[in-house]
């Protein structure tokens, strides 16, 4: 006959394995994005862009920039394509990083859905012009904020694209430009526009000599 301990102890294991199997079922994803393409002709990646799930309806975004590059901040956008409902309150713990140095309590001061970022297209969302770090400071190492929303989580970002510069550090320079995970967008020259709508002239005129024919 079983001790009244014994019987305890049971019944405690079998409430945890039903707590356990009733429990709504976490998930923790990572995807990480190598902005390989550029509009500055560099042959290299310039960085990646890690965005993971920390927390219900939360992510967090690292941008880490290799050597040679760093993240555009005063001016600068990072947009991200296909997620949904994010607005400008959705960013926050906004902080920039270069060398030893680390900069907290960064904000972004723009936001635009739908904008057109460079040769690379339509981004969905676009968080722009980091402000709040020390004079002087106009790009970083890297930059770590937290997206939240109703329902969002990592798996649903399928392309980022920022503003990057071509140097190391907190001084940007000498040049700047736009990186992305994904390829450039084809753009006609301004001939090839001019050659498609005479065309389009004249392929109207010829339906309108069909039709009164």
């Amino acid at each position: 006959m079983s001790s009244p301990l014994v019987k305890t102890t049971l019944a405690a294991f079998v409430v945890g394995v039903l707590s356990l199997a009733c429990a709504p079922w976490a998930r923790a994803d990572s995807f990480s994005f190598d902005l390989a393409s550029n509009n500055l002709s560099v042959a290299r990646s310039v960085g990646t862009v890690t965005v993971n799930d920390t927390g219900a309806n939360q992510v967090t975004v690292t941008i880490t920039m290799n050597a040679g590059f760093s993240i555009k901040l005063p001016g600068g956008d990072i947009a991200f394509s296909r997620v949904s409902g994010l607005s400008a309150g959705s960013a926050s713990s906004v902080t920039a990083t270069s060398g030893t140095d680390t900069f907290s309590g960064l904000s972004f001061q723009q936001f635009f859905s739908g904008k057109n970022i460079s040769q690379f297209g339509t981004f969905a969302f676009d968080y722009a012009n980091v402000k709040g770090a020390p004079h002087g400071v106009v790009s970083s190492d890297s930059l770590t904020f937290v997206l939240t929303a109703p329902g969002l989580m990592a798996n649903q970002f399928t392309g980022v694209a920022l503003h990057f510069c071509t140097a190391s550090g907190t001084n940007c320079g000498p040049d700047t430009g736009f990186a992305s995970n994904g390829p450039l967008v084809a753009v006609p020259e301004p001939g090839t526009l001019s050659l498609l709508g005479t065309g389009l002239v004249g392929l109207a005129g010829l339906v309108r000599r069909s039709i009164r024919g």
